[in-house]
């Protein structure tokens, strides 16, 4: 089986189901798919690039935490401090440390612009650990 031999139907499911986070083998089976055929459709091209299997596992993958850290952002907003302590820890990665606990760290890794409330309530949440 080749890559071509998925249509844009099976593809769009895989993307569905990614988003949905279901697993690869739950993927496959859907697909009706041997685990021999699913890794030869998962291979990468010779040039790197990568097939349209795994390519539609990434993008649907990547909907589904855009989803994920959509909803949090708007509890979070809502004043939920276990959804700024997600997007901190997951997402934000703040307080995440070197090893060196006697000095003080501040990481900040931003995936999106957040407003100067969204950055205060992130900070005021780390602080008061």
């Amino acid at each position: 089986m080749s890559a071509a031999d998925l249509t844009e139907q099976a593809l769009a499911s895989v993307r569905l189901l990614a988003q949905e986070g279901c697993r690869e083998h739950t993927i496959r089976r859907a697909l009706g798919l041997t685990v021999a055929q699913w890794k030869a459709l998962k291979t990468e091209a010779e040039d790197g690039e990568l097939s349209p299997l795994a390519l539609a596992l990434e993008e649907g993958r990547a909907e589904g935490a855009g989803d994920v850290i959509a909803f949090m952002k708007v509890r979070m907003k809502e004043g939920s401090e276990r959804a700024a302590e997600f997007l901190a820890d997951r997402v934000f990665q703040l307080n995440r440390g070197d090893g060196n606990v006697e000095v003080p760290r501040v990481s900040i890794f931003i995936n999106a612009a957040l407003t100067p409330d969204d950055y205060a309530r992130v900070i005021d949440i780390q602080r008061g650990h």
